[in-house]
């Protein structure tokens, strides 16, 4: 054995355990899912797509606000990748809403929970999770439902609870439109569930 052999086996050594403590911790939370109706139809012609504000238990209501509206604004950013000519706030709440209404339209509702932050002298770890309905015209259970959990660990002494917040806040808005918009639009193909 020679020592360029040794030093080789050395660090394929490390990189097999560097990937493999990767693939452990990276499984140990909750993953995204997405769970698709198997008759529903991505979004073809919709003149208008409401999006009901988000439901936030315990959630302070600049993180949810900020979510929501990131949220919206980037819909209609990339609503020339869907069928919707435009995503509009339904203002008023769901149930003061007429029922037959609301049934006849193309809606997306949500809610954002299990917001934590956890603090020591040091460091931050703040976890969410949300998930966001896509509801189709004539039926009364949503068509697809898509579950987003984010995490943010941060030392104090390289960011703030605030500037991650807003970091967090702004992840968990593109991570549920990009989802949404992968699930309506029209080049999509129809399945079950997708990870």
């Amino acid at each position: 054995m020679t020592f360029g052999s040794v030093i080789y086996r050395r660090m394929a050594l490390s990189v097999l355990l560097t990937l493999l403590f990767t693939f452990m911790v990276a499984g140990c939370g909750p993953k995204p899912q997405v769970t698709v109706s198997p008759s529903f139809r991505p979004a073809a012609e919709v003149e208008t797509a409401y999006v009901v504000p988000f439901a936030a238990a315990l959630v302070p209501e600049e993180f949810s606000a900020t979510v929501f509206n990131d949220f919206v604004d980037q819909l209609n950013g990339r609503r020339r990748e869907t069928g919707v000519r435009s995503f509009a706030i339904l203002k008023d709440e769901v149930k003061d809403v007429d029922p037959a209404w609301l049934s006849r339209q193309f809606y997306i509702s949500g809610d954002i929970w299990s917001y934590v932050e956890d603090s020591g002298c040091c460091s931050t770890n703040i976890r969410v999770k949300a998930r966001v309905y896509i509801h189709e015209p004539g039926k009364n259970i949503p068509s697809v439902e898509i579950f987003v959990p984010l995490e943010s660990f941060f030392d104090h002494d390289r960011s703030t609870v605030d500037r991650e917040r807003d970091r967090l806040a702004r992840a968990l808005a593109r991570d549920l439109s990009l989802k949404v918009l992968e699930a309506i639009a029209p080049s999509r193909s129809p399945s079950s569930s997708s990870p």
